[in-house]
């Protein structure tokens, strides 16, 4: 009686199990990489999904003036390089465009090959830009 009841028991939790033979083995290891494959594949095929770009209240179009895209109180979407900051000390005339062109002519000259501008203007104090190349 005490044979049979450890006969089952060993039966039940796998201790007289016999040896995998190399087959099995090789069947085994077939399943493991082809889940394993399945799963890298779903994972590549989610992780490089396109994203769309839905317009919306904030989004607008920069204005390019002699080449230079010109932001105003706002930053590029895209990828940029900040290259310096310029500041625009004296002003004999205090309109926009005269300010701006005279912040493009600054930015040209000290940073040839910027192609952008964001501009802060400060009622009390220095109106800045920051030059910028945008990739």
């Amino acid at each position: 009686m005490m044979q049979a009841i450890l006969l089952s028991t060993s039966r039940k939790y796998g201790m007289n199990k016999k040896p995998e033979s190399a087959e099995n083995k090789k069947m085994n290891m077939k399943k493991h990489l082809n889940g394993f494959l399945l799963g890298f594949s779903i994972t590549l095929l989610l992780a490089f999904k396109g994203t769309n770009f839905t317009p919306n209240a904030s989004t607008a179009e920069v204005n390019r003036i002699e080449d230079f895209y010109v932001f105003t109180d706002s930053k590029p979407v895209m990828p940029f390089d900040s290259l310096g900051a310029i500041e625009l000390g004296f002003v004999t005339d205090t309109q926009y465009e005269s300010i701006r062109n005279s912040l493009i002519k600054k930015s040209r000259n000290k940073f040839p090959n910027s192609n952008g501008l964001i501009m802060k203007f400060d009622k009390k104090g220095v109106d800045k830009c920051t030059v910028i190349r945008i990739n």
